[in-house]
């Protein structure tokens, strides 16, 4: 007689695949949610609003993604009515805290950084230095123009608080950093976009004394006898 017994090592195997796999933007929402509930619309926002260098994401995305948080039994949905639109909002569950507090004792991957304008650097003894010097002055403007769009949001911090003061200690470390790269991108690339204008050609050149003190810096950067450097 054939054993009726299920096969346990399947039915885990089966459960397993239907477990929705966690990414990091899942637990960026989770992080969200464990602030507020909030509807998909308003993740949606947020996650452009205060998340939108750090990970930026489409907004489909976004939006598919709280319902795997639901699926993976980290939220909850409720289905609200206003008027004759409804939309579902979305709170975290005890299941989900824990998990999120277990992401965040894990080590985060290391950093990437997306910069064309360094690209065009890498290959720009194929062309002229006047192009050179347009895309670095263009990355140049548009860290210019992120730190203008960032004014009036930090001047509410400053004055209110924001819509969520008691986090204010964590966005203040947020922005501090983006300040100070949204600068070193301004300053650098028009630095460089200048130097480049001095260029007859973008072969040939050599290694002045700015371009090998940008290495020398460098290098004193990476010797672990003298971690700290002056920025002057």
């Amino acid at each position: 007689m054939r054993d009726a017994t299920p096969n346990l090592s399947s039915v885990k195997t089966v459960t397993a695949s239907r477990t929705p796999r966690l990414t990091t933007t899942s637990y960026a929402l989770l992080g969200l949610l464990a602030i507020r509930p909030w509807t998909a619309y308003e993740l949606t926002q947020q996650m452009q609003r205060s998340l939108h260098y750090l990970w930026p994401r489409s907004e489909s995305l976004l939006y598919t993604e709280p319902k795997k948080l639901v699926d993976a039994g980290l939220a909850r949905v409720t289905v609200q009515h206003r008027g004759d639109r409804p939309r579902s909002l979305y709170r975290i569950t005890a299941s989900g805290r824990r998990a999120l507090e277990a992401w965040l004792d894990t080590e985060p991957a290391p950093p990437v950084l997306e910069l064309e304008a360094m690209l065009r650097v890498i290959y720009a003894d194929q062309g002229a230095p006047d192009q050179l010097a347009r895309s670095l002055r263009s990355a140049a403007a548009w860290a210019d123009s992120e730190l203008a769009r960032a004014r009036p949001q930090i001047e509410t911090y400053l004055d209110t608080g924001g819509p969520f003061p008691e986090r204010l200690h964590l966005i203040a470390l947020l922005v501090g950093f983006y300040g100070e790269l949204f600068d070193l991108i301004r300053r650098f690339f028009t630095e460089a976009a200048d130097l480049a204008d001095t260029w007859d050609a973008t072969t040939g050149v050599g290694l002045d004394a700015e371009l090998r003190g940008m290495l020398e810096r460098t290098l004193r950067l990476s010797d672990p006898e003298n971690p700290s450097v002056s920025r002057s």
